[in-house]
């Protein structure tokens, strides 16, 4: 904890410009650090859409042509993924935290300067119906200078145990794929999703995107580095055990209708994850992850 909250005035809750049927979904919560570092999120499925460190560069890629709305999700930014990756199990694709409602618990910045603010989100009736477990989750953001930091927690407040897989979606802005390495990720296994092979090793210590690219890393102990010739912004976890890499590719991301044309030369995911092995949690029982990004100049 990086001290107290003092509430602030200035940080309130706007609307995104989309259709009155759409804004109760579309609060916006700004934050701004005494530095001059702010983030933007919206309480739709806690939903992180802009990360600008002091030094004044935005850092997260959000589709021009994504969906806002209920029920719909967001195309970049920093998607919640709970309480299930991807298909891998009987819910809805990526579980139903990223298209929900959070409540905003509180705003604001802390003694040091530091903006921070923390959404939870519990089960309700609709969730109970898919998802049969009495939960919270909650997600706290905080920014300061040239770091984010992201904690995402969960407690089993039922009386059964149940089950879990978790993802930070994480899509970062990048000026050109082609122009962009991955540093960290060499001697790790991987299950490779876009041909379905799921014994792969990794043995070059630099990754460079020239195709679709979705794989899952597993056992990731050191920091990720995305490295572009004007900056270096580093990437480090702890809680979850694995990282996403995702970049869809010229002819994938033509098919996104969500993904605005070439979209795919501006964005990369690489997602703190636990997928590999799920989360279980008996009553009572919390898990936390943390995912902490800070950008370093090249110049």
């Amino acid at each position: 904890m990086l001290g107290f909250i003092i509430f602030l005035s200035s940080l309130f809750p706007s609307f995104i410009a989309v259709s009155a049927e759409s804004r109760a979904y579309m609060d916006k919560v700004l934050l701004q650090a005494r530095d001059g570092a702010r983030a933007e999120l919206l309480t739709h499925g806690a939903h992180l859409c802009s990360w600008i460190p002091a030094s004044g560069a935005e850092q997260l890629f959000l589709s021009k042509t994504s969906e806002f709305g209920p029920g719909k999700a967001i195309r970049g930014g920093v998607p919640i993924v709970f309480p299930q990756f991807s298909n891998h199990g009987t819910l809805p694709k990526h579980g139903f935290a990223r298209n929900a409602e959070w409540r905003l618990v509180s705003s604001g910045v802390l003694e040091q300067g530091a903006a921070q603010a923390v959404f939870e989100l519990q089960e309700n009736i609709a969730r109970l119906l898919i998802w049969p477990h009495v939960f919270r989750a909650e997600l706290v953001v905080t920014v300061a200078e040239e770091t984010l930091q992201l904690d995402f927690s969960v407690v089993n407040n039922g009386d059964t145990e149940f089950s879990f897989t978790t993802a930070l979606h994480t899509y970062f802005r990048v000026d050109d794929i082609a122009q962009t390495v991955i540093h960290g990720l060499g001697g790790l296994d991987y299950r490779d999703t876009v041909d379905g092979q799921r014994d792969c090793h990794q043995v070059e210590e630099l990754l460079q995107i020239t195709a679709e690219t979705d794989r899952i890393y597993g056992n990731v102990a050191s920091d990720i580095l995305i490295i572009q010739p004007h900056q270096q912004l580093q990437i480090r976890q702890s809680g979850f055990a694995d990282a996403v890499v995702w970049n869809p590719g010229a002819a994938k991301g033509a098919q996104l209708a969500d993904l605005e044309p070439n979209g795919y030369q501006r964005m990369l995911c690489v997602e703190a994850a636990t997928i590999l092995k799920p989360v279980v949690l008996a009553p009572g029982q919390i898990w936390t992850g943390m995912q902490i990004m800070s950008v370093q100049s090249r110049s």
